[in-house]
């Protein structure tokens, strides 16, 4: 009897443990085939029915490979079709890879160049001068890889150069006319540089895919880095006209102003920590930007640090999340449907962040005397948002950004000046009416600082 329960304990073992495998193969099986599915259409392969990208991708990759270069799939329509497994791809003859260099250690792109050719690539490459990101002066001869182009059967790869900067985010340099020209492409079909100009993206883990049976590296999070390449038109600091000022305004080293711009730009860190994890974009806004502007710094006398958010992209979470971050909760202004404000202060700072609101021709924030409930309204003209670089932090400002500083500082934006009435000296600012008395408890709220504030 023993026996039989043992062979009985034995059978049903056996028959979970199949079922358990086979279960587990039904799952691989379905997962190898969502993540294998061809992108490519019939008439994108060659008559034995191999993909015509399949050699090409394999050929370069095995180059780069050899080279120690570290080649990751960055083309917009591929990385959508693993995403969405749509299959739109009329009309492809050009796939975009990329790989990251460190400024130091730029790419040998001729070395590459030479090697490419016995698997009878031709290409071709473009260069230019390094990203302007700090006060080192730039070297005339200085040069770094921006692009290459590899092409073989009519079929094209385009090689974007990324360059890791101060481990913050990744640059990439310009691609003008006349050197989409030298390729036979008009820039507007380029997936990155349609512009012409320089872009920023942030850093990015890679995971492996397989497509049409070749292997490659991807971004791990295709959905956020589609999106950072929709954005990611880059503005250097001019820091010719930085040293420019410097030379007529030396530099205020005392320890007071050094102590603000350290805490300032911490307060830009943190700030930026929190609305990024919000999905909140933001921009340097008032004399933020006039200092980012003017002089690539912090305003040392400024007194604060401004932000500037579009309504639209208001978050109910920001307050709790910039105290969570050490920030304490200073004033709340105005209603999320006119004249919204938050300031909070960290160190002894205080952040401003102002909402604006979109007009057909032009866009304003609003502004709250305390006393008596006064109302101000400051007109800016429409604006589009690209990224700069601060201090190595990756930062937005208003693509246009003189049009911007002129509109609040007026004609003399070049010029220092000390003392500034935030409803009065600002030539866009205007009077919008009152705040009924009534409505004062919900739309003037001022808060004490904690018992226990350490900041301070």
């Amino acid at each position: 009897m023993k026996v039989f329960h043992a062979l009985c304990l034995l059978i049903f073992l056996g028959v979970c443990f199949l079922t358990v495998q086979l279960l587990l193969l039904s799952y691989t099986s379905l997962y190898r085939k969502q993540d294998a599915v061809s992108f490519l259409q019939e008439g994108d392969r060659y008559a034995d029915g191999t993909p015509v990208f399949q050699p090409l991708i394999r050929d370069f990759l095995v180059v780069s490979s050899q080279m120690n270069i570290r080649v990751f799939l960055v083309d917009k329509v591929l990385l959508s079709w693993l995403q969405n497994r749509t299959n739109d791809n009329t009309g492809l003859s050009l796939i975009t890879l990329a790989t990251v260099c460190n400024l130091k250690k730029p790419l040998n792109m001729s070395t590459l160049e030479l090697a490419l050719r016995p698997h009878g690539f031709t290409s071709y490459h473009l260069s230019g001068p390094p990203p302007s990101i700090d006060w080192s002066p730039s070297t005339e001869n200085a040069s770094l890889p921006y692009h290459l182009l590899a092409e073989r059967d009519g079929l094209r790869i385009h090689l974007l150069v990324l360059y890791d900067v101060k481990a913050s985010f990744l640059w990439h340099g310009p691609l003008s006319d006349g050197g989409a020209a030298v390729w036979g492409l008009e820039r507007s079909r380029m997936q990155y540089c349609a512009h012409g100009g320089e872009g920023a993206l942030s850093r990015f883990d890679v995971r492996v895919a397989e497509i049409d049976g070749t292997t490659v590296n991807v971004p791990k999070d295709i959905t956020a880095f589609l999106h950072d390449m929709e954005n990611s038109s880059f503005i250097p600091c001019n820091y010719t006209r930085g040293r420019e000022f410097f030379s007529k305004f030396p530099a205020d080293t005392t320890g007071e102003a050094i102590y603000f711009k350290t805490k300032a730009l911490q307060i830009i860190k943190l700030g930026k920590m929190v609305l990024d994890s919000l999905g909140v974009p933001f921009w340097l806004s008032s004399g933020t930007c006039l200092g980012w502007y003017r002089q690539c710094d912090i305003i040392p006398y400024s007194k604060d640090v401004d932000f500037g958010v579009w309504i639209h992209h208001f978050h109910p979470g920001i307050v709790d999340k910039m105290v969570e971050k050490g920030f304490w909760l200073l004033s709340i202004f105005g209603r999320v449907n006119d004249s919204y404000e938050l300031s909070f202060v960290y160190g002894g700072i205080k952040l401003d962040i102002f909402f604006f609101y979109e007009e057909e021709d032009h866009m304003w924030n609003g502004g709250t005397e305390f006393t008596d409930g006064q109302k101000y309204k400051y007109d800016f003209p429409k604006l589009t948002l690209c990224w700069t670089e601060l201090a190595g932090l990756r930062v937005r400002v208003p693509c246009d950004t003189l049009s911007y500083v002129r509109a609040n500082y007026g004609d003399g934006w070049a010029e220092p000046v000390r003392e500034w009435d935030w409803n009065k000296s600002p030539p866009n600012a205007r009077p919008n009416g009152h705040w009924p008395e009534s409505e004062w408890p919900e739309v003037i709220q001022v808060f004490s600082p904690p018992e226990t504030d350490d900041l301070l």
